[in-house]
């Protein structure tokens, strides 16, 4: 094949990949000034069946017509051409000069948090892209993306056609018929995208698994699981700030409801702990309160209050022995205000005159403007937490307290009482746990790590107990030891 002219105008010069139905080349374009360097995608069906050949020339027109879509982007490769000789196809496409992310992910070396979350806000508005015009990748790894020279932009690759051609070459003409079938690389693939029924965030999902494979330096392979929900145990193999490791286990969940429904939400939670205090991020962080509730139908207090107090943050810290990622994003200056926590756990603005986008034109945010805007953020807040607080669970009343001082023998039963209560909040963690929440002790998606101090309520019910600290929910009690003293 080398040397050879494909098409009267593309001279193959190098083989780029190889596999058993097929080859990848770069050519050289013949027909423009310089003879630039493309790729050249090769299918040599294994069958000259006219039923599956018919099914590949469909496929390649799909695939072609899908590149052409897609190709307005930066970050994705233009189509040149596609075209059929001697019952063999072809797919000619923009060359990017570069290393795939492969390169970089070495087993064993850990990316520092800034990186991964460089990463994660160059790849997302990429899947925005390509999501708004109804297509799901499917094969998103770290070969697929590659670093262009030019600017270590990322660019993403390979929409996987010829993959599905040698699929289709490999079944019988019954199966033919039924066009529903499973694309993707084991590992980065979530369960229903095995099943031959991708969505959206399927591809969310195998973006979260090679950041997790960056921050912990581990094939997804050779990441745990949690026995009964099958979710991804990580968290105690990495350097990872509890903001980042709730979004990148959101964006690993299981069960794909439970996941960011797009990669506008994914890509505005990253926002949300690298610039806090703009109003877009708040909007976001409470439509997302929002969402969660009328996904799960309960949604404890305590959650809201954490993303609220996540906006209260003045800038992102990363965790400490980070190192500087290797392309930095740019950065936008921003100036976000001092808080100061109020009596009643209200954020107030410490300086009255503060304009936190002073300087920003015709989006510049005047002193009197800014009350309006605290006042609508805090109103959406209210909002919230009152439809989330109708719909609690009962909760067991507290006992009255007398007015009146309480006789001798009652103080000493007080101080019993007090005692076993202390006991029963000397619990640890022994192994990792899945929390489950106080409503139906559904899966909630954080786990608490082996040797966390928990606080139990007393309560429990076929084998979990309840913990108040250090989140609210349920925990499975054989998972738990009692330390305090007998």
């Amino acid at each position: 094949m080398i040397g050879k002219l494909l098409d009267r105008r593309y001279q193959v010069v190098q083989l780029l990949g190889q596999g058993g139905f097929g080859h990848t080349y770069i050519a050289e374009d013949t027909r423009r000034p310089g003879n630039p360097s493309c790729v050249v995608k090769h299918l040599q069906p294994v069958t000259s069946d006219p039923d599956f050949l018919e099914t590949a020339r469909r496929l390649f027109k799909r695939e072609a017509e899908t590149l052409e879509k897609l190709g307005n982007h930066d970050q994705i490769p233009r189509l040149l051409a596609y075209f059929e000789e001697d019952e063999e196809f072809y797919l000619v496409q923009e060359f990017v000069p570069g290393n795939s992310l492969a390169m970089e992910l070495q087993p064993g070396v850990r990316w520092s948090e800034s990186q991964v979350i460089h990463l994660l806000q160059e790849v997302l508005p990429i899947l925005e892209f390509v999501h708004t015009h109804e297509v799901i990748h499917q094969d998103i790894k770290p070969h697929n993306i590659i670093r262009r020279s030019s600017d270590n932009k990322m660019v993403l690759v390979d929409f996987g056609a010829v993959k599905q051609v040698k699929m289709y070459s490999q079944m019988t003409p019954e199966q033919l018929k039924n066009e529903t079938m499973p694309i993707g690389t084991p590992g980065y693939m979530p369960s229903e995208q095995a099943l031959g029924r991708p969505y959206p965030n399927s591809d969310i999902y195998a973006l979260g698994m090679i950041a997790i494979q960056a921050l912990t330096g581990l094939h997804p392979k050779n990441l745990g699981e949690e026995p009964v929900s099958g979710e991804i145990i990580w968290q105690h193999h990495a350097q990872v700030s509890d903001s980042l490791a709730a979004i990148l286990t959101k964006m690993v969940r299981q069960y794909y409801k439970y996941r960011y429904h797009s990669a506008t939400d994914a890509r505005q939670a990253i926002d949300s702990i690298t610039n806090p205090n703009t109003p877009i991020v708040v909007a976001g962080v409470v439509n997302q309160i929002l969402k969660d509730y009328w996904q799960q139908g309960y949604l404890s207090a305590t959650k809201v209050m954490r993303s609220l107090q996540e906006l209260a943050k003045p800038c992102y810290i990363p965790p400490e022995n980070t190192t500087v990622p290797l392309s930095p994003p740019e950065s936008t200056p921003t100036i976000p205000p001092t808080l100061l926590q109020g009596q009643q756990g209200q954020n107030l603005v410490k300086s009255p005159g503060f304009h936190p986008f002073a300087s920003r034109g015709k989006f510049q945010i005047k002193r009197r403007q800014l009350p309006l805007l605290i006042f609508g953020t805090g109103a959406g807040i209210i909002l919230t937490y009152g439809v989330i607080t109708t719909s609690r669970p009962p909760q067991q009343s507290s006992s009255v307290t007398a007015k009146n001082p309480v006789s001798e023998t009652q103080q000493t039963t007080n101080q019993n009482q007090a005692k076993e209560k202390q006991k029963d909040s000397c619990i640890v963690a022994v192994k990792s746990s899945n929390l489950r929440s106080s409503s139906g002790r559904r899966r909630t998606g954080k786990v608490v790590k082996a040797g966390t101090k928990l606080t139990v309520t007393g309560r429990e019910q076929g084998g979990w107990i309840e913990i108040s600290s250090p989140e609210s929910g349920w925990i499975w009690k054989s998972r738990t030891k009692n330390i305090c003293s007998q």
